[in-house]
Formats: C-alpha cells, structure tokens, sequence
C-alpha cells in the first residue's frame, strides 16, 4: 500500500525525535567524558541509555516510512511519554517542552488520522 501524507508526516516527526535524543545522547556523553560531571558513571550510563532510546526511534519512524503496523505501538508510546513529560516539567524548561508537547501532539494526531490508521491496517 501506497504511503499517505499523514503517515509521511508522523514518520519525519518521529524521525525528528529520534535526532534529538541521539544528539542529547552525544552531548552527555562528551560532557561526561570531557567535563567534571557529579558522578561520571551515571552521566556515561546516561548517554548510552539516551542512544540505546534514539536507535528505538528510529527504528519506529523507519517502521512508519516503510507503512509497517508493528511501529504504531512503539511511536504511541513515545508520544505519550513525549507530552507527559513535557507537561510536567513545562514550568521548569519551556523552551524545551513546548516543542516536546507540539511535536508529541502533532504526531499523535497525524498517525492516528484515518488515513495513516487504514495504510497500517486498523488499530
């Protein structure tokens, strides 16, 4: 089946993502490595965690592109944490979470339109 727009979308949003947390990934573990962090092992483990979360991501948005329906769950589940955390820490780091929640409820809602739910098979 054809890929339609809105899944394209739904699939460059989680792609978006996945950059972002691949390049957190890197900084912390630079920063950890270069800098004089509390605890150095925790920052590394970091680092590596956030890459290890960045491959998953990627992982889905291919899904999404190559029109699979096993990468709906996973791309739900990113966006579900994307708002909730975003919600809770808005007051905190705007400048971050607000990107984090409109791109969160921007893919949500593009991957949950008919026409990205028919090209996946259903939910």
């Amino acid at each position: 089946m054809e890929r339609p727009p809105t899944l394209t979308l739904a699939a460059v949003l989680v792609a978006l993502q996945g950059a972002a947390f691949a390049i957190f990934g890197v900084v912390e573990l630079i920063r950890s490595l270069v800098g004089h962090p509390h605890d150095r092992q925790t920052a590394v483990l970091l680092g590596v965690v956030v890459l290890v979360l960045s491959a998953g991501v990627f992982t889905a948005s291919y899904g999404l592109w190559r029109v699979k329906r096993w990468a709906q769950a996973p791309t739900y589940l990113v966006q579900f944490f994307s708002v909730v955390v975003g919600m809770q820490q808005l007051k905190t780091l705007p400048a971050m979470m607000v990107p984090l929640i409109v791109v969160g409820v921007a893919t949500l809602v593009s991957v949950s339109l008919p026409a990205s739910r028919d090209a996946l098979g259903g939910i």
